[in-house]
């Protein structure tokens, strides 16, 4: 889906040592000069206040000037089982499946490049695969294994193995790259129990340096709740941002610490997510009164994903934060009552994606396209076999 509200462009000069006043949310800020530079709007006083007892309507098409579906090549050796996640990346689409343990890398018109599949206990193979992060200061796909980050270069050829990440072993789902030499992981659980789930790691000497972001012990006894649905790691505006979904708290991760970004204010429903006193047992987690599936954000907004104790058939609902306003839409169902599902937020568009068969028109409908993506929307829903999945943007 592309973004419809365009953010402006600023006058750039000439001299790259120079600072220049760049206009931020009606107010003016020194910065250095940043080619390509936009206007952009921050969290107002880094709290978002949400009046989760009015529901608000909104139309796609109050944020999206239209829709691009992007099937996947689909072939005999190219048979893509379940995405976990997608990297877009200098016009390619890097797509992780968990299910095949492979890496596709697909262009931008879903035409299959190469894969990574490197299964098996020799050199650069690995036996299971948690996440991929491309990492932009080597510019290697980083893949987290059990214990190991196998790295491959843009071409898909291996370039190196980690060490062992740590003895005794932790259990890290994530992870990002804060420079060329540090790692940060998010951990579902670590041996002895241990109550971080944040862990600063230097890859030249192997060794963990910081543990950040204790959790309640309820998430110790059932490590698995801490997967829930997506990374907990986004990237904007050059930083990158934690966030835990038992948690309204969101914190950007620091070159030494994290740092509280920003706050979900929910009013009556607040809780603390440090002291969870829950029964003991994983169903009670849906009791709580919210849990923040997902977030990201762009320069003007800021969407998320929540289960709410008691939304509309305990369905996800949206919260959508326009910065230039502070205002908050909280939204159960979007007007053209398709389901909608972002997992990337740029400033140029929301990607999604979903399987081929039985599921797009569950996304999309004819009438929301144009003569173009209608055409795809028509051929897809008409094809007799099983086709790899379609991406949405």
């Amino acid at each position: 889906m592309i973004l419809k509200h365009l953010l402006f462009l600023l006058l750039i000069c000439s001299s790259c040592n120079r600072t220049k006043e760049t206009t931020v949310a009606g107010s003016l800020q020194s910065a250095p000069i940043v080619e390509d530079s936009y206007v952009y709007y921050p969290i107002n006083d880094n709290r978002i206040e949400v009046d989760l007892k009015k529901p608000q309507k909104a139309s796609l098409f109050d944020y999206f000037s239209h829709i691009e579906l992007i099937p996947l090549e689909t072939n005999y050796y190219v048979l893509v089982g379940f995405i976990e996640e997608i990297i877009h990346y200098q016009n390619r689409y890097y797509i992780f499946d968990r299910q095949q343990k492979r890496v596709y890398v697909f262009d931008e018109t879903g035409k299959f490049i190469f894969q990574i599949n490197k299964l098996g206990r020799g050199p650069g193979e690995y036996t299971y695969i948690r996440s991929i992060f491309l990492n932009p200061f080597t510019r290697y796909i980083d893949i987290l294994g059990l214990g190991f980050i196998y790295s491959y270069d843009l071409s898909g050829k291996h370039v190196r193995t980690s060490q062992q990440l740590v003895n005794p072993p932790i259990y890290p789902f994530n992870l990002i790259a804060l420079n060329e030499k540090t790692y940060v992981f998010y951990s579902i659980m670590s041996s002895g129990f241990n109550s971080n789930r944040i862990y600063y790691y230097d890859i030249e000497e192997a060794k963990i340096f910081l543990k950040e972001y204790e959790v309640a012990d309820f998430f110790n006894t059932f490590a698995f709740l801490s997967l829930d649905f997506h990374t907990r790691f986004y990237e904007y505006h050059g930083k990158w941002f934690f966030s835990h979904f038992v948690d309204n708290v969101t914190y950007e991760v620091g070159p030494d610490s994290l740092i509280k970004a920003y706050t979900w204010d929910f009013g009556r429903h607040n809780y603390d997510a440090k002291k969870l006193d829950l029964p003991n047992t994983p169903s009670s987690i849906s009791t709580l009164p919210y849990r923040i599936i997902f977030q990201e954000q762009n320069n003007r907004y800021l969407m998320a994903l929540i289960a709410l104790r008691k939304s509309i058939s305990n369905a996800l609902v949206f919260l959508i934060y326009d910065k230039s306003t502070n205002e908050c839409k909280y939204i159960e169902r979007f007007t053209e009552s398709v389901d909608f599902l972002p997992r990337k937020v740029s400033n140029e568009y929301v990607l999604s994606w979903c399987s081929h068969r039985g599921l797009l028109e569950n996304y999309v409908s004819e009438e929301m396209l144009d003569e173009t993506n209608r055409q795809k929307f028509k051929d897809l829903m008409n094809a007799e076999e099983e086709m790899n999945p379609i991406i949405i943007t």
